[in-house]
């Protein structure tokens, strides 16, 4: 079992970044990490503690140790872990996969999500205490270059920055709940930076990677003075109980209008089957008013 020590300017960061830090938007519990966590040396450990319960539910470690690897080669490997702990039922989303040589071994990766993605119960979450974000494994016996795992480390030459992490977790009233951790991965795998993170309060209830506002806020229909928007997905549906409405618009968060319709109506419906999952504005223009709702297409 490897050492793990946090050291006295990595406890004293974590301590004054989480004090008084949590704040509540809508129904999304959100923890500005500030400063923010940077494990840049071997044996730096970090930990998330969501419910307040004293035990971390998720725990993030900076590793270099020699091994044996693959088929019993000896091996030097630094790498970043994030795991989850507390209870079985916590989780992180990713992947995993199974190695057959040295007796066996199950390794697990967990996905780089991009803001606007949606984490739910349709996820495959795993419990593992070490998940590789990234890793350098370089073999003593072989003349080839170092080899390198993890959706984390930067392949195709940029750093991963200000991605995300899903996650799940059970409180101690044994409510699930799902969530995030914002984080980066750079100088060429070996440095982690954690920024925020966050969960919904509303029990087995989805949420948006990065944003702080309610899941059911989101997508649940929406009354403007007379006028419902609602979304299942894959239709936008408007209905206006009094008044026409001069004209709607959908515009993505670029502020790119994607569809436009100029018609007079009180009913009107887009189908956003073909759209990119992400978040979206409806605009609905009423006697020169314009009225506004977010939706999400997952």
């Amino acid at each position: 079992m490897l050492k793990k020590t946090l050291s006295l300017k990595q406890y004293s960061t974590a301590a004054v970044a989480l004090i008084g830090s949590t704040a509540t938007y809508s129904q999304v519990a959100y923890t500005d990490i500030d400063p923010d966590i940077v494990l840049d040396k071997p044996d730096e450990i970090f930990g998330i503690d969501l419910d307040d319960d004293g035990l971390n539910d998720f725990n993030f470690f900076n590793e270099s140790f020699t091994t044996t690897v693959f088929y019993s080669d000896l091996a030097n490997v630094k790498a970043i872990f994030v795991g989850a702990f507390d209870s079985m039922q916590n989780g992180i989303v990713g992947s995993t996969g199974y190695l057959s040589g040295g007796g066996g071994y199950s390794y697990f990766f967990p996905y780089v999500l991009d803001e606007d993605e949606v984490i739910g119960s349709f996820d495959n979450f795993y419990n593992d205490n070490y998940q590789t974000l990234a890793m350098e494994i370089d073999k003593f016996t072989s003349p080839f270059e170092p080899s390198h795992q993890g959706n984390w480390y930067y392949f195709y030459g940029a750093e991963v920055v200000n991605k995300f992490i899903g996650l799940r977790f059970v409180k101690a009233d044994e409510s699930l709940h799902y969530g995030w951790i914002r984080c980066s991965v750079i100088d060429s795998g070996r440095t982690l930076i954690i920024h925020d993170y966050a969960y919904e309060t509303t029990p087995n209830k989805q949420i948006i990677a990065g944003d702080t506002l309610s899941y059911v806020d989101i997508n649940n229909s929406t009354t403007i003075d007379g006028v419902e928007i609602y979304s299942n997905n894959q239709i936008i549906t408007i209905k206006s109980e009094k008044k026409y409405f001069s004209g709607s618009n959908i515009v993505d968060m670029s502020g790119k209008v994607i569809i436009t319709n100029n018609v007079e109506s009180k009913f009107l419906e887009f189908d956003i089957t073909q759209l990119p999952k992400g978040m979206y504005l409806v605009n609905i223009f009423i006697d020169k008013k314009n009225f506004c709702k977010k939706i999400f297409k997952y």
